[in-house]
């Protein structure tokens, strides 16, 4: 043994100091993961790239000093400064290669990058200095077992970090809820005196729930220093309560001020929070601004959130995992509000629940942990920074209801409802059933207001047409001269002559006189170097900060809605071709993958360098630019693209319903497209009444059936190749669609690998049950329907007409009745509460 070591102790010494050095940055990324995970401010970035380049540096340095012991101490510079170039420049060269072939969300690549590029320089060091060139066996060793070691640590690090892909698997995606009474779902008085307390201690108490520094002083521990100048709190006669308190700092000359309205019909308590610099000079550095900064009387809840928008078959998904004490952080990618995860959360305990709800189109963060209570913190991702004088920002706005018995279908449905009750009338009052493009086709190039006319005509004579609400023109309405696709040419909003060689107003025309409204395309935020309005601008210096420059060299700049002058030039550009165009449903899409690159170099180039600032004007400036639009139109009613669902949030579905949710849908080749759809609509419903989805193969009675939901769209191919499943469709969407914005109820599971779904939409009076079954699903199902009166007796049959069960409420919700399904197979069901 003594002989084997003394000859083998270079190897064996490096062997052991790099398990050493690999060990102890390992146990940093599972303790303070916060500080390691490298999407992370950069000068943590930077630590973590200076720590590897040192222990690169040093395992050179003890490679040399094993082979050569006499040397001078001092040469050993020379060696150190070679592991750490050989370290820096494979890192670097492997970091490009991960930017260009994979996908950002993958974090744990980067991660792993560092230990690759490791052990790489370890290797290239101990094979030039350690040893001659045939004893290689121990130093694949070391290599091997090193990695295994840190590629756990990695596992283990994005195991508990809710940005990384292996927190969704590890985290629950199939739930089970209990059947209560519709009694158990409804909110009560209880329910409105926990929001109205909590209110009075919150936010009207001696302990706001928010907070920020100033100057390096947290407001909340220096509140003595802040004056309370206004204070005014309104009950309305729909028993809703206004509440306004305005802090005063006199040293700094800095206002705060809390805007808050308690809605009764649902216990939601909601809030925004304001900072001004009401002095004549730059205020002190404002920092840690939090929405919410708070307690909730909950101990170890379980957490239910949900997946964004990804281009995944199971968008939205919902997940579940119980709060202890370590933290969990959830924030968005690159400043795509809902592309990672929905703002939205639900907590619950066995006596009590809570939802809340983050209204901030861009980047924010929601802390949970939980030990007596449970603490929660929303805020801006990042801000920082001065106000100059008169400068105003603002903090995302935030819901939250507390509701007892801790059932979390109450919470959902009861959040479902408080998003119906934000939206103007025109959405709650009208289930949109739309056709896309003009004539309808999937190729949107071939729209034009002949085939207007042909499908008009068509619907008509299938006696369909009055079903009818909206025609969808999407993206190339407009003039494409001179540009390679319709993403090339926006900006100018100019009709092509060619498809509609009257205008598009002509076609609105057309199909008001029929009965039918026109919902239109539109990008404002993006302009390309193609659309004269951007040399326009870009050639007019005083103009110069209403235009955000790409960084990435590409064509695309972003209009700054954050400049109060740019925006009103494009409210009147935009409002002006809505009128002409007839337009009454005004489609917005948002197709900036990296909106924080933006938003970072306007900080550098128009606001001092102040993290968040342009951000924060940007997102305060595009709620102003849509209030706009509808205060000069009227009823103007707004649809939220954002690329498929990526900018779902509190705010915006305040003003807008998303009639495109996932962009999966673009991806034509995938034969799970109903699948999808129905994954879709299971997820979202948890949280939203609204929303649609399209279908480009749909054919089938199934395919058709897995559309629908709170509104509902086809492309009118359907017409000409499937007439009779699709007039089937539109007649069966007649009788059920007002169901899709009441409670809504998962009697399944449901997942990519689930074989039979059932959701019910409705209220204790009346509904419909959906089932879908998949390929593998064939024989009798068991459905047990929820939210019932348990004393009320119900009929339950297709919707045929075709009777099924007929019996009480109680012994639906408990014992359910059996149904007969086929593969591949789609059922409305109706539930009535009998007289």
């Amino acid at each position: 043994m003594n002989d084997f070591y003394r000859k083998h102790r270079p190897v064996l010494s490096l062997l052991a100091a790099q398990l050493v050095l690999l060990c102890s940055v390992a146990a940093g990324a599972v303790f303070y993961s916060s500080i390691y995970v490298l999407y992370f401010s950069a000068w943590k970035i930077t630590l973590i790239d200076i720590t590897f380049a040192l222990c690169s540096g040093l395992m050179v340095c003890l490679a040399v000093f094993e082979r050569r012991p006499e040397i001078p101490k001092i040469i050993l510079i020379i060696p150190f400064f070679v592991g750490a170039s050989v370290f820096s420049g494979i890192y670097f060269g492997l970091q490009k290669i991960l930017d260009l072939y994979f996908n950002r969300t993958y974090r744990c690549l980067y991660t792993i990058g560092f230990v690759i590029s490791f052990e790489l320089a370890c290797t290239i060091a101990q094979d030039i200095f350690a040893w001659k060139r045939d004893p290689k066996f121990f130093l694949c060793l070391s290599t091997l077992f090193a990695l295994g070691i840190y590629t756990g640590t990695v596992i283990l690090t994005y195991n508990s970090f809710p940005h990384g892909w292996l927190f969704k698997y590890s985290s629950n995606d199939q739930h089970r809820f209990t059947n209560l009474s519709a009694e158990a779902y409804a909110i009560t008085e209880r329910d409105v005196t926990l929001g109205l307390d909590w209110m009075d201690y919150s936010l009207a108490g001696a302990t706001p729930a928010f907070d920020f520094a100033l100057g390096g002083d947290g407001f909340r521990d220096h509140l003595e220093e802040w004056e309370i100048t206004f204070n005014e709190r309104k009950d309305n006669e729909e028993g809703n309560t206004d509440f306004t308190r305005v802090f005063y700092n006199a040293e700094e000359k800095v206002s705060a001020t809390v805007v808050a309205a308690f809605y009764r019909e649902t216990a939601t308590l909601e809030w925004t929070v304001y900072l001004k610099n009401e002095g004549d000079e730059n205020s002190s550095e404002v920092t840690h601004f939090s929405a919410l900064d708070s307690s909730l009387p909950l101990s170890e809840p379980t957490l239910y959130f949900s997946g964004g928008s990804e281009e995944r078959n199971d968008d939205y998904v919902l997940y579940s995992r119980q709060v202890t004490s370590k933290e969990y952080v959830f924030d968005t990618e690159d400043g795509r509000t809902s592309q990672v995860y929905l703002p939205f959360f639900n907590l619950t305990d066995s006596d009590f629940g809570c939802t809340i709800g983050i209204g901030w189109s861009g980047r924010w963060t929601a802390r949970f942990s939980s030990k007596s209570d449970t603490h929660v913190k929303i805020g801006q991702t990042y801000l920082r920074g001065y106000l100059e004088p008169g400068e105003s920002i603002r903090s995302p706005l935030v819901s939250i209801c507390l509701y007892s018995g801790g059932n979390a279908l109450k919470g959902f449905n009861n959040f479902r409802a408080d998003i119906k009750r934000g939206l103007p009338d025109g959405y709650r009052e009208t289930n949109l059933l739309m056709f896309a493009g003009a004539e309808g086709q999937d190729n949107h190039l071939s729209a034009n207001a002949a085939g207007t006319e042909t499908y008009v005509e068509a619907l008509h004579e299938a006696g369909v047409l009055d079903a009818l609400d909206y025609a969808w023109y999407d993206a190339s309405w407009y003039d494409l001269s001179g540009c390679r696709s319709w993403r090339d040419a926006i900006g100018d909003w100019k009709v092509d002559t060619e498809k509609y060689p009257d205008g598009l107003g002509a076609v609105s025309d057309y199909l008001a006189e029929n009965g039918v409204g026109t919902l239109v395309w539109y990008e404002p935020e993006r302009l390309t170097t193609y659309s004269d309005l951007y040399k326009e601008i870009s050639q007019d210096p005083s103009r110069k900060e209403w235009l955000i420059a790409p960084s990435d060299g590409s064509r695309n700049y972003m209009w700054n809605m954050g400049n109060d002058e740019a925006r009103a030039f494009m409210v009147q550009h935009i409002v002006s071709s809505l009128k002409e165009n007839g337009v009454s449903f005004y489609r917005q899409d948002f197709n900036f993958s990296v909106p924080k690159a933006y938003w970072e170099r306007a900080d550098r180039e128009y606001y001092d360098s102040r993290g968040g600032f342009a951000e924060n004007h940007y997102v305060t400036g595009l709620y102003a630019y849509l209030d706009a639009l509808v205060e000069e139109i009227p009823g103007l009613l707004i649809d939220n693209c954002a690329s498929g669902g990526r900018r779902i949030d509190l705010e915006m579905c305040r003003r807008s319903v998303p009639l495109w949710r996932s962009d999966y849908q673009c991806k034509k080749d995938k034969p799970d497209l109903s699948e999808a759809a129905q994954m879709q609509l299971y997820g979202l419903s948890m949280w939203l009444p609204y929303s649609a989805i399209a279908n480009p193969k749909a054919k089938t009675e199934y395919d058709l059936r897995s559309l629908i939901g709170g509104c509902m769209m086809f492309y009118v191919d359907i017409i000409y190749e499937a007439k009779d499943a699709y007039v089937k469709i539109i007649q069966d969407y007649q009788q059920v669609k007002q169901y899709f914005s009441q409670n809504y109820y998962p009697l399944t599971t449901c997942t990519s690998y689930s074989r039979f779904i059932a959701l019910q939409f409705g209220n204790e009076e009346e509904g419909m049950i959906l089932l879908y079954s998949r390929e593998g699903s064939k024989g009798w199902k068991t459905i047990r329907p929820n939210g019932l009166l348990l004393g009320a007796n119900y009929s339950v049959s297709t919707i045929e007409g075709w009777p099924i069960a007929s019996t009480s409420g109680s012994e639906l919700m408990r014992n359910g009745f059996e149904f007969h399904v086929e593969e591949e197979q789609s059922l409305f069901l109706i539930y009535k509460k009998q007289s």
